[in-house]
């Protein structure tokens, strides 16, 4: 077994599991995995996770949009859309790829 963490939460009367929860909060990590946080306790994926069962919980239809995990998932989904094609190869309308052309042969096609 490691040594024992000594800090501020190590005499406060509750569970392991709380104390786990507080160092991670004061850390900026989500209380459940350790990644960093987006907002609040949770990193993205339990901030969705932990939005989703409170639709489940009140069986609700519809969904608010305007809420902050929607705005950071779309936020992020459109900076990864725009780095992979930023990674894709250039291509021409009809599918083909285009080819580099070297400052030589450019130089050679002029003359």
């Amino acid at each position: 077994m490691g040594r024992k963490i000594i800090d501020r939460f190590t005499n406060l009367p509750v569970s392991r599991q709380r104390k786990y929860q507080l160092r991670m909060k004061a850390r900026k990590r989500c209380i459940i995995c350790g990644e960093p946080v987006v907002r609040a306790s949770y990193c993205l994926y339990h901030m969705v996770k932990y939005r989703e069962l409170a639709r489940a919980r009140v069986n609700a239809q519809r969904r608010n949009y305007g809420a902050r995990s929607y705005q950071i998932e779309m936020a992020l989904r459109s900076r990864k859309r725009s780095a992979r094609r930023a990674a894709r190869p250039a291509t021409h309308s009809n599918g083909a790829q285009v080819r580099a052309i070297s400052p030589r042969s450019a130089i050679k096609r002029a003359a």
